[in-house]
C-alpha cells in the first residue's frame, strides 16, 4: 500500500490530492505551507501515517517535502532545495500520473504548466485569457491568498520601486502572488520582499541561487524551480547579510 503525504499549499497540490483520492489512493494531508518539511510534519500527521504502515508492503511517498525522508520513504518533487537537488522536467502532478498509469485532463494539464512555469508556460500551453485567469486565481486560493490579500497587494504595488525594468516589492502580508500576477507582463525581474521570504522571479533564478548558497548565506529551506525564462529562486528569512547580497545581485 502507497502512503501519499502532501502539504496542500498550491493549486498542483490540491490537484494531485484529488487525483490520488480519486484512483483510490492512501493521502494524509499536511497543513504545512511553502517549505514544507519531512522534521516538521504535524504530531497527527505522523501518528495517522505510522498507524497506516501496519499494512503490510507499505510505502510512504512524500510530495514536495523538503530534507531526509521519513520511514524508508521517497519524494516526488521538481524543485531544488538549499541541501538537495530534485529538479525534473515534469512537475509533481505530472510526475504522479505517470506513477499511476493515468492521462491528465486539460485543467490538469494546465495546472501543471502553471506549477513548472507561470502565466508565460500557460500561455505557451495555449491557455486561453479565461483560463489563465481561471488558474492563477484558483492558485492564488489554494495558496491561502484572502481577499484582504489582494487588497494590500494592490497597496504595496502603489509604492513599489522601479529601474528601468526591474521591479522591488515590500510585502509586509508575506503573501507574493497577488502582487506579480498583478505584474504580469510589466517587468523583466521581480523581487518581492516579505517578513519571512523573499522570492526572486526572472531569468536569473539559478544564479541567485547559487550565489547566495557559495557564500554561506542560504536557508536549507531555499528552493528555485521554473523555466530558464521565467524561474524563481525563494529565500526563507534571510538574514541582513543575504538580503543585501540579493538586493545587489538584484539591481546588478
Amino acid at each position: 500500500m502507497k502512503i501519499w503525504i502532501i502539504p496542500v499549499n498550491d493549486l498542483e497540490a490540491v490537484e494531485i490530492r484529488n487525483l490520488l483520492q480519486a484512483r483510490g489512493q492512501t493521502v494524509v494531508t499536511s497543513q504545512q505551507r511553502w517549505g514544507a518539511r519531512w522534521e516538521n510534519l504535524e504530531a497527527g500527521v505522523v501518528a495517522q501515517v505510522e498507524s497506516l504502515m501496519q499494512q503490510p508492503d507499505s510505502e510512504v511517498i512524500g510530495v514536495e517535502l523538503g530534507g531526509t525522508p521519513r520511514w524508508n520513504g521517497r519524494n516526488i518533487d521538481h524543485h531544488r532545495y538549499g541541501e538537495g537537488d530534485r529538479t525534473n522536467e515534469l512537475s509533481s502532478l505530472e510526475q504522479v500520473a505517470t506513477e499511476l498509469g493515468v492521462e491528465l485532463n486539460r485543467y490538469q494539464q494546465l495546472v501543471a504548466a502553471n506549477d513548472k512555469g507561470w502565466i508565460p508556460a500557460l500561455q505557451a500551453a495555449g491557455a486561453k485569457a479565461g483560463e489563465v485567469d481561471a488558474v492563477r486565481q484558483s492558485d492564488r486560493c489554494a495558496q491561502g491568498v484572502t481577499p484582504d490579500d489582494e487588497a494590500q497587494a494592490v497597496r504595496d504595488l502603489a509604492s513599489a520601486e522601479w529601474r528601468g525594468h526591474k521591479v522591488l516589492v515590500h510585502c509586509p502580508k508575506g503573501s507574493t502572488s497577488a502582487h506579480t500576477d498583478r505584474l504580469y507582463g510589466q517587468f523583466d525581474e521581480c523581487l518581492t520582499c516579505g517578513q519571512d521570504k523573499w522570492i526572486y522571479f526572472g531569468p536569473r533564478h539559478n544564479q541567485l541561487h547559487e550565489l547566495v548558497h557559495s557564500q554561506s548565506l542560504g536557508n536549507e529551506r531555499d528552493w528555485v524551480g521554473g523555466k530558464p525564462e521565467s524561474g524563481y529562486a525563494g529565500f526563507v528569512t534571510p538574514s541582513e547579510a543575504a538580503q543585501d547580497v540579493i538586493r545587489s545581485f538584484f539591481w546588478q
